[in-house]
C-alpha cells in the first residue's frame, strides 16, 4: 500500500539517503535527480530507472527504462518495490552494468 499521496515531493532526508544508499554500490558513473515523487537514476548519462518514492526510505517504486520504447515501465519482469540497492543492482544488470 502506497504511504505518500500522488505528487508528493522525496523529503530531503529520503533523497539523502537514497544518494548514500547509491554511493556505497561504489559506481562514480551513478548519477540522480529528482523531479516530483520520482528519483530519476541514471548511469554514464543514459536512463536506468526510476525510483517512485513511497513515504519510506525503505522501500522504493521501481521502474526500468526501456531503450525499445525510450520510457519507464513498472511493467517487466522486475519486482515493482524494493530497496534502492537492490532496485539499482537489478536495472544494472538487466543493462550488462557492474557497479
Amino acid at each position: 500500500m502506497r504511504k505518500g499521496k500522488k505528487g508528493d515531493a522525496i523529503p530531503p532526508e529520503a533523497l539523502n539517503a537514497l544518494a548514500r544508499e547509491l554511493e556505497r554500490l561504489g559506481d562514480p558513473y551513478l548519477e540522480i535527480w529528482k523531479a516530483g515523487k520520482f528519483c530519476y537514476v541514471r548511469h554514464g548519462g543514459s536512463p536506468l530507472c526510476r525510483l517512485g518514492y513511497r513515504g519510506d526510505t525503505e522501500i522504493w517504486d521501481f521502474a526500468i527504462y526501456k531503450y525499445s520504447t525510450q520510457r519507464y515501465s513498472a511493467q517487466e519482469f522486475f519486482p515493482r518495490t524494493g530497496t534502492v540497492a537492490e532496485l539499482v543492482r537489478m536495472a544494472m544488470s538487466a543493462y550488462n552494468l557492474r557497479p
